[in-house]
């Protein structure tokens, strides 16, 4: 009983509070956006964010979104945290951002057993393949939707390699540029920690070797058809002033209105 009042909770939660269509932030990635401020997801979505991360774990025949595997049984769905309020959002506003051309991601970050996860997340995918873009590797094409999958943590490489019609890509590794397989088709961002890369936290200049080294992270990764991402960056203004002028494709972005803020001002200085 008190795990359904719970989800009906967290559905009213969801579904209510319906903000403003936004200006697309192009570069705002949403960390772990179900601890944003409430409701999760239009939070992001009303600031311009069109990346949003999400952690998952499965529970029973449901994927429940939580950062650890405490009280999973009272731990809100992923269908109506996120897919049902994309559904409603889309119903009442016709469209996500100003620009409507742009697209969402939904970043599924999976905590623990991938090919369960994975196998739940597609039979999710079937339900809403009228909103995500799918992928017909065979025929090398492409069906858009106005909502693209990535998948991050435990990655399914070997699941998403042999679906015939792909739902969901991955979220790869700093180590997957230029891989024979794991290439761009399949894994169109990459993603490292920032502190195994970098010591600079935004005071004073940039070291030149980190420096160098960014450079060549972003250029290598550019030439292979993949976008940039660093987790666990700074939030602060100078760190994502000095990322954006280099290339890096992804702020990884916690504090949401802060980051809104500046990148309006960033915009304006270019």
């Amino acid at each position: 009983m008190l795990q359904k009042i719970l989800l009906i909770l967290f559905s009213a939660l969801a579904l209510t509070g319906v903000g403003q269509v936004a200006k697309a932030l192009p570069n705002g990635h949403a960390h772990n956006d179900y601890e944003k401020k409430w409701p999760a997801f239009k939070t992001a979505l009303s600031k311009g964010f069109v990346s949003l991360e999400i952690d998952v774990f499965p529970y029973k025949n449901q994927l429940k979104v939580a950062h650890i595997d405490f009280f999973l049984n009272v731990a809100p769905e992923l269908e109506a945290l996120y897919f049902k309020p994309l559904e409603e959002w889309l119903s009442k506003k016709g469209k996500l951002f100003e620009d409507s051309t742009q697209r969402l991601i939904f970043m599924i970050d999976i905590k623990r057993s991938s090919s369960k996860s994975y196998a739940l997340l597609r039979t999710l995918c079937m339900r809403y393949k009228h909103l995500i873009t799918h992928y017909y590797p065979d025929k090398d094409s492409v069906s858009y939707g106005v909502l693209d999958i990535l998948l991050s943590g435990n990655k399914p490489y070997e699941q998403v390699l042999r679906d015939s019609v792909r739902y969901m890509l991955i979220d790869g590794g700093l180590e997957d540029i230029n891989d024979s397989i794991r290439t761009a088709a399949i894994a169109p961002r990459v993603s490292g920690r920032y502190a195994s890369v970098f010591s600079w936290r935004g005071k004073g200049e940039m070291p030149h070797k980190e420096l160098t080294r960014l450079r060549k992270i972003v250029a290598t990764a550019h030439a292979d058809n993949r976008k940039v991402r660093f987790w666990g960056m700074p939030n602060k203004p100078v760190v994502w002033k000095l990322l954006l002028d280099e290339g890096v494709d992804w702020m990884n972005v916690d504090a949401l209105e802060a980051y809104r803020l500046f990148y309006q001002e960033y915009q304006q200085k270019e």
